[in-house]
């Protein structure tokens, strides 16, 4: 009989009862369509004034350098060394995914995306 409730500690949990104004008229809401923009970016990585950056499909609204949904290759501007993974990039690309400029420009450049 320890886990029962006594009579006092139900009467304070109780509110007091108060005058309420007159009932609102239920309106109709719309569904708000939320997208889940995928864009494709670069992510910096290295040191001072030694960028490396690694390509990856993020989520538009996500900062720079979150967590990305998939990393797709990295690029080396002192080296011009440049690794993507074509397939996995069509694919994001395919689904709707929107390269930044930047992004864009180098794709271009190594053609994945053909003009």
């Amino acid at each position: 009989m320890s886990a029962s409730l006594t009579f006092r500690a139900n009467v304070a949990a109780t509110r007091p009862l108060t005058a309420q104004g007159p009932a609102r008229a239920a309106t109709a809401r719309t569904a708000l369509k939320v997208e889940a923009r995928v864009v494709i970016r670069f992510m910096r990585f290295g040191r001072r004034y030694q960028p490396f950056y690694r390509l990856c499909a993020v989520d538009s609204r996500k900062p720079r350098d979150t967590r990305p949904l998939q990393f797709l290759g990295h690029y080396d501007p002192f080296t011009k060394e440049t690794n993507l993974n074509a397939p996995a990039i069509k694919e994001w690309l395919n689904k709707g995914a929107k390269p930044s400029e930047s992004a864009e420009a180098l794709l271009k450049k190594a053609m994945v995306i053909i003009e």
